[in-house]
C-alpha cells in the first residue's frame, strides 16, 4: 500500500497506466470516470460517498476534436508568426505605438486570406460575440518601496517585468473593436485576483472594459467552489467555478492540505469565466520558462490559468509532511488533460504570445534567487498552442544556452541543477527532480496542436 494515500489510483483505475495510455485513454473517452471525468453525475461513485461536496460518478465525455473550425489546434495549424521590432521594449518601457504595428502586421500573416488587419481580426471575432482576453501577471517585478496591498499595484507601471503587457492588452482591445466587438462585450481576466491587481491590470484598463478573476488567491487548498477563501472578506470581481465541468485526475496535496474524505481534491473545475462569461477567448501568455513544467507558454496558461486546484500538479513538501522532497511533479499530464477540456477547446481560438520581455531562468516569477529575463522583443500569433509552444520552447533554451544554462529538460534536482550561468554553480534552487515540458509533445496526443518540427511553418518577420 502507498505510503501516500492522495496518490492511489482510485479502483476504476488500472495500475502501472502510461503516460501515453493516460492521454490516450482521455482522448478516446474510454478512461472511467473515477479517474478523469467532465459533466454532470449520473450515479454514485466509492471515493466521494458522504463528501462534503458530492456530484456522483462520472462518465468520461468523448474527447475528439470539436467540429467547430475555430477550435483548437484551430484553422492554422502548425503556422506560427513571430513579428520582432527593437524598438518595441527598451528598459522595460513598451512602445505602444510599435506594438500596435506589431500586432497588425502579425494578424493579417497569421491570417493570409485577410485584405487587410479588420478583415483578419473579423475570421475570429464578430459583433455580439462576448470575449475574454486572459493575461498573465505572475513574473511582475515589485517596486521597491512600494506597500503591499492586495488591491493595489505593486509595480512601476511603466515597466511591470516579465507579464503580459498592457500595450498588447489595448492593441487587442482596438482590433477586437474593429471587428465589432463592443467593451462592455469585452472581460480581461485571470486566475487569482491578487495577482490580478498588483500586476497593474484594473489601473490600466481600457474605459468601458470589464474585468474578473477566478479566485480571490491562490490558498493552500484552492477547492472552493466559488474562488473565495473561507474566514476572510468576499471579493468582487471573482467568478468561482462551474460545477458541472471539470477534469478528474487521481492524485491530490497531502492529507495535511487535502482531506482523505473530500473528493474534490480530485478535481479540478473550469472557471465559470471560461464556461459561462465569455464565447471566445484571446490568451496572451508570456515567454517564461518554469520549475515545474519546464517552460509557461500557451498550453500552461489555460491549464493553470483556467481551472481550480492546480497546486496538485507539482506538490512540494517535506518527509516531515508525508511528501518526498521534490518527488511530486505531475505537469506532464496535468497540462494537456486540463486544456483537453470540450469547453476549452472550443473557445480559446487565439494565442498571442508576449515574448517583448522574456524570462529565461527562475520562472515563473521574481521570488525565485536566479530569475532572469531579456529583452527578446517579439510577438507571437498562432491558433495552435503545440506549435507555439515548441517554437517558445526552442528559443527559451537558446537563450539559455547563450547564458550558460542547462535546457529546460535536462534542469532538476537528479539532473544537471548545479551547472549555473558561465558553468559557476547556481543556488540549490530547483524544486524537484525534474521539469516536466514534456506536456508539450503530451499535448499533441490529445489532436490539440501540432509538434513536429517537420509540421511547423514559423515564419519570423523583423519590421525594424
Amino acid at each position: 500500500m502507498s505510503r501516500y494515500p492522495c496518490q492511489k489510483m482510485s479502483s476504476s483505475c488500472p495500475g502501472g497506466m502510461s503516460r501515453r495510455s493516460f492521454l490516450s485513454g482521455i482522448a478516446a473517452g474510454t478512461m472511467a470516470g473515477g479517474v478523469i471525468g467532465c459533466g454532470p453525475a449520473t450515479s454514485q461513485s466509492p471515493h466521494n460517498i458522504g463528501a462534503p461536496f458530492d456530484t456522483g460518478a462520472r462518465i468520461q465525455q468523448p474527447m475528439s476534436p470539436s467540429s467547430g473550425s475555430l477550435a483548437m489546434p484551430g484553422p492554422y495549424v502548425g503556422r506560427v508568426i513571430e513579428v520582432g521590432h527593437r524598438g518595441s521594449i527598451s528598459e522595460g518601457h513598451r512602445d505602444a505605438a510599435v506594438v500596435k504595428t506589431m500586432v497588425e502586421q502579425g494578424m493579417t500573416r497569421l491570417v493570409p486570406e485577410a485584405e487587410s488587419v479588420v478583415d483578419a481580426w473579423r475570421s475570429f471575432f464578430q459583433p455580439g460575440d462576448r470575449v475574454g482576453i486572459k493575461v498573465v501577471p505572475v513574473g511582475k517585478v515589485n517596486k521597491p518601496g512600494l506597500q503591499r496591498r492586495d488591491d493595489a499595484p505593486m509595480v512601476d507601471l511603466r515597466r511591470p517585468g516579465s507579464i503580459s503587457s498592457y500595450e498588447l492588452v489595448h492593441a487587442v482591445v482596438e482590433g477586437l473593436e474593429s471587428a465589432g466587438v463592443k467593451r462592455s462585450d469585452m472581460l480581461v481576466f485571470d486566475r487569482y485576483l491578487v495577482d490580478f491587481t498588483q500586476a497593474g491590470y484594473v489601473a490600466m484598463l481600457p474605459d468601458g472594459v470589464h474585468w474578473e478573476c477566478s479566485s480571490a488567491f491562490g490558498e493552500a487548498a484552492q477547492l472552493e467552489i466559488d474562488g473565495q477563501v473561507r474566514g476572510m472578506r468576499r471579493h468582487k470581481n471573482v467568478s468561482g467555478y462551474d460545477r458541472d465541468v471539470f477534469r478528474e485526475m487521481p492524485y491530490c496535496q497531502p492529507p495535511h492540505i487535502h482531506g482523505p474524505q473530500d473528493d474534490r481534491r480530485f478535481r479540478s473545475h473550469l472557471s465559470m469565466i471560461v464556461s459561462q462569461k465569455v464565447d471566445k477567448i484571446v490568451c496572451l501568455p508570456v515567454l517564461k520558462d518554469h520549475r515545474t513544467g519546464g517552460v509557461t507558454l500557451a498550453l500552461k496558461n489555460m491549464s493553470h490559468g483556467f481551472v481550480n486546484n492546480v497546486a496538485r500538479s507539482h506538490i512540494g513538501g517535506t518527509e516531515r509532511q508525508g511528501v518526498p522532497p521534490g518527488n511530486l511533479n505531475h505537469c506532464q499530464t496535468f497540462i494537456p488533460a486540463a486544456v483537453s477540456l470540450p469547453t476549452t477547446r472550443e473557445k480559446c481560438v487565439l494565442q498571442i504570445l508576449d515574448g517583448l520581455e522574456g524570462t529565461y531562468e527562475g520562472g515563473p516569477g521574481s521570488w525565485n534567487s536566479t530569475f532572469a529575463t531579456w529583452e527578446y522583443g517579439s510577438l507571437f500569433f498562432a491558433t495552435d498552442p503545440v506549435a507555439l509552444d515548441r517554437i517558445g520552447w526552442e528559443i527559451i533554451d537558446a537563450k539559455r544556452a547563450e547564458e550558460g544554462w542547462p535546457s529546460v529538460a535536462r534542469m532538476g534536482l537528479d539532473s544537471e541543477q548545479g551547472m549555473g550561468p558561465k558553468n559557476q554553480d547556481a543556488p540549490a534552487t530547483e524544486a524537484f527532480h525534474i521539469r516536466q515540458p514534456q506536456h508539450i509533445p503530451l499535448a499533441s496526443l490529445l489532436g490539440l496542436g501540432t509538434f513536429g518540427k517537420e509540421s511547423i511553418d514559423h515564419q519570423r518577420f523583423q519590421l525594424a
